[in-house]
């Protein structure tokens, strides 16, 4: 311990224990949740499993990273319940951590931690009619927009629509709706699902005709981010309409775990692949567990489905701008910040640099403290509470750098522990992050480098809010307001750069005050619901997001085959900068402010109806085909392009 440090100890150490994380073997294949529970921990199992999320079956909801493709089928004690390529959701049994740790085929494993969920006015805003009515224009026909939310109203007149124009909309517009929350009945063993209950269109369209839907949205944030990307106003004459009101829906109502939603991400684009159709999937929910550089087992395995045309991710940034769950600073001498506790117990950890080591000291309120070298894990009861602290002394497989992780239990809300890293070898940047920003925060918490997870991922669309709305007439005829400047960046939405230093967000859309769908099982107050009774008021980043979703489905009308970089090249090349902004791209706007019509210039829209087409089908006798077409009376040439069945341009 240096000698510096030695005279600030005037307190009393009730428990210090400090154990080489290097006589485990492969504990650096393991999150430090994790690495708690191997054999020798200095902490008791119980505070620590009280926090990991349990699986209903027993063991601990993983998301798991291996070397090869395929490789978490052959593992034992995971039992796998989604595999994509190297990374796979699933549970494992605390007996089985030491054997996977060692296993040469495990990168890494990390519990799954919990998110959170994060038009009148908005889609004007950003363009959207004017796209409708373009010649070539799009309603965002032939397009899917997948949803991992808290449910949908499967039953709203915004998703429904007319079939045989009876004016009675008994059709459904959602295909799909997987509610991850329901007993298992055996619809989702169709789909190759372990859990919940899978309802097709028929048997929601069966549900509208009398009037009962067993998947409910009593949260209502999924229904009303669903009406932003896609509603289609139909549900009263109040015009709020989404930007996107021809698209189709797929529904995922998660349980917020990141291997739920990684899941539902999975089961939405498998779905969209066997109808050949274009799918974004909009993620209105985010975390600050993991390293905030897009090198999260989540982050990557959400930017693993990535790998083809047709497909996009948009990610709503987080709402944590204000909440001061960040602190950072070059650390070069010993530097200290409070951990502030807002509920019994809190996490928070702190990345740096592989080439730095700290040693870290915690402060309990009440004076006694605990000090941890590098390498070494540290436990200290106090008459305030527990504390664990895992100083890891290797890099980090994923990103290659370290992590320190505390945890605190049994604590007092209010209550202020010093944090202090004191330079062993060298110093470096550091940053951390209170990973539940409802459980505590910084006192020297910052705006900067909030975006949540999976918004730092590298190919997601991360989308910021700013402020379109800020009045309103209730259901009860009161008007409402709010202190807001009608363009002005919104003072919750997160800001960037990511750790690793890249621009998110990528843009910002309208996300204060939004009027959207409102669900019949969300029991939202008066002064939120609007005089039709069919819609409410809602605020945040995951309002912003489903804007840019719906945008997504617009140009992916006009060009199914789009990548995810065209996708967000095509936004952020269109998006616009006025005063609010100013120069762009930065850290707290991206590019600037979503715009469609600029967005959709350049794009090769596929086919419209009032072109002739010629589908060729796969011959099972040639891999040639010749035809020949002739002109009508009056054309002398015409352009022949040749496109996919998703609407990629492949020739021209």
């Amino acid at each position: 311990m240096p000698s510096r440090m030695k005279l600030k100890l005037k307190f009393v150490i009730v428990a210090l224990l400090s154990v080489p994380l290097s006589a485990w073997g492969g504990p650096e294949r393991l999150a430090p949740e994790l690495r708690l529970l191997l054999p020798g921990s200095v902490a008791p199992l119980s505070p620590q499993t009280s926090v990991l999320p349990a699986a209903p079956g027993g063991g601990i909801q993983v998301i798991l990273s291996t070397v090869g493709y395929g490789d978490a089928w052959a593992l034992p004690g995971f039992v796998p319940s989604g595999v994509w390529g190297r990374y796979a959701t699933g549970t494992v049994t605390l007996g089985a951590l030491t054997e996977l740790a060692d296993d040469p085929r495990v990168v890494y494993l990390e519990p799954a931690s919990l998110l959170r969920p994060t038009l009148d006015v908005s889609v004007p805003e950003v363009g959207a009619p004017a796209l409708w009515a373009a010649s070539p224009g799009t309603r965002g026909g032939g397009v899917l927009v997948g949803l991992v939310d808290s449910g949908v109203d499967p039953l709203h007149l915004d998703f429904r629509v007319d079939r045989d124009g009876d004016g009675i909309e008994e059709g459904s517009r959602i295909l799909f709706l997987w509610d991850q929350t329901l007993p298992q009945d055996g619809s989702a063993a169709l789909y190759g699902l372990g859990y919940g209950r899978v309802y097709t269109q028929a048997e929601l369209e069966q549900q509208i005709g009398v009037g009962y839907s067993e998947s409910t949205d009593t949260l209502g944030h999924g229904t009303h981010v669903a009406g932003i990307a896609v509603g289609d106003g139909s549900s009263s004459s109040a015009g709020y309409v989404g930007v996107a009101p021809e698209a189709n829906l797929i529904v995922v109502k998660t349980s917020f775990y990141e291997d739920a939603v990684l899941d539902g991400i999975g089961f939405i684009f498998s779905r969209a692949e066997e109808l050949g159709l274009p799918c974004v999937v909009n993620l209105s929910l985010g975390g600050h567990a993991g390293p905030h550089d897009g090198q999260s087992g989540f982050e990557q395995a959400v930017d693993a489905f990535l790998d083809r045309p047709g497909r996009a991710i948009v990610v709503a940034a987080g709402n944590e701008a204000g909440e001061k769950i960040h602190v950072g600073a070059e650390v070069r001498a010993p530097t200290s910040w409070h951990l502030v506790p807002e509920s019994s117990s809190v996490s928070a950890s702190f990345w740096h640099p592989a080439q730095a080591a700290f040693a870290v000291e915690v402060l309990a309120p009440t004076g006694e403290s605990t000090y941890v070298l590098p390498g070494g894990q540290g436990y200290l009861t106090t008459p305030a509470g527990q504390v664990w602290v895992d100083n890891t002394g290797f890099p980090d497989p994923r990103n290659g750098d370290r992590e320190i992780y505390l945890q605190l239990t049994g604590v007092v809300p209010g209550s202020s522990w010093a944090v202090t890293l004191d330079p062993v070898v060298q110093g470096g940047r550091v940053d951390g992050w209170v990973e539940d920003p409802t459980a505590g925060h910084f006192a020297e918490g910052d705006a900067s480098r909030t975006i949540a997870e999976p918004g730092n991922a590298h190919r997601v669309i991360t989308v910021g809010a700013y402020v379109t709305k800020d009045r309103w007439t209730s259901v009860v005829g009161e008007q409402h307001g709010e202190g807001y400047t009608l363009g002005e960046l919104a003072s919750f939405s997160s800001r960037g750069p990511t750790r690793d230093g890249r621009l998110k967000p990528d843009l910002c859309a309208p996300g204060a005050w939004i009027a959207s769908a409102l669900s019949r099982a969300a029991a939202e107050p008066d002064w939120l619901r609007l005089p039709d009774g069919q819609h409410f008021m809602l605020l945040g980043t995951s309002m912003a997001a489903p804007h840019v979703a719906g945008a997504c489905a617009l140009l992916f009308s006009l060009e199914g085959g789009l990548a995810w970089d065209e996708l967000l090249d095509a936004l952020t090349s269109g998006a616009r900068t006025d005063g609010f902004v100013g120069p762009a791209p930065n850290f707290d706007w991206g590019w600037g402010k979503l715009d469609i019509p600029r967005a959709s210039q350049g794009l090769t829209p596929s086919p419209s109806g009032s072109a002739p087409k010629l589908w060729l089908l796969e011959s099972p006798v040639a891999r040639e085909a010749r035809f020949l077409y002739q002109l009508p009376r009056g054309i002398d040439r015409a352009e022949l392009r040749l496109y996919t069945v998703t609407g990629r341009l492949v020739w021209r």
